[in-house]
C-alpha cells in the first residue's frame, strides 16, 4: 500500500468492487476494503464494453461472471496488472490464455505475494 501511496502505481475501484464489498457480511473486512477504496484514483463504472468484454471471457474460458467482470474492468482501464488471491481464477485464465490474448493484452495476472517478488523485486517472507 505504500507503493500506492507514494505514486508508484495507481489504485483501481470498480462497479463490481463496490458491489462485492456492499455485500460483505463482516464489518471489519468491509471497513477495511472501504478504506483501501479511499486510495483509488480511478473509478470503473459499468458499460456495454465492459459487459461485452465480460462475455467474451466467460465465452472462452470458465471464468464465473463476476470474475470476468472484474477483468473485464481492468482491461477496459488498461491496466498493467491484475492481482488477486483467487488461485482458480488465474489459473482459469492461464489455461485459456491462448484464446484470450487477443482481449487480455498485455495484462499480468498475479497473486499479491507474487507481484511483490516479481515487479517489485523485494523478499516477503510468507
Amino acid at each position: 500500500m505504500s507503493f500506492i501511496e507514494k505514486g508508484q502505481y495507481t489504485l483501481v475501484w470498480s462497479f463490481v468492487l463496490e458491489y462485492e464489498n456492499s455485500r460483505n457480511p463482516f464489518i471489519d473486512r468491509k471497513d477495511h476494503i472501504e478504506s483501501v477504496s479511499s486510495l483509488c484514483r480511478e473509478v470503473v463504472e459499468p458499460n456495454k464494453e465492459i459487459k461485452a468484454t465480460a462475455k467474451s471471457i466467460m465465452e472462452k474460458s470458465s471464468a464465473k461472471e463476476r470474475d470476468a467482470l472484474h477483468l473485464a474492468c481492468a482491461i477496459y482501464n488498461k491496466c498493467d496488472y491484475f492481482i488477486t488471491c483467487d488461485d482458480r481464477f488465474i489459473r482459469t485464465i492461464n489455461n485459456n490464455e491462448y484464446l484470450l490474448k487477443n482481449l487480455i493484452g498485455d495484462i499480468k495476472l498475479f497473486y499479491p505475494i507474487d507481484f511483490l517478488r516479481k515487479e517489485i523485486d523485494i523478499d516477503v517472507i510468507e
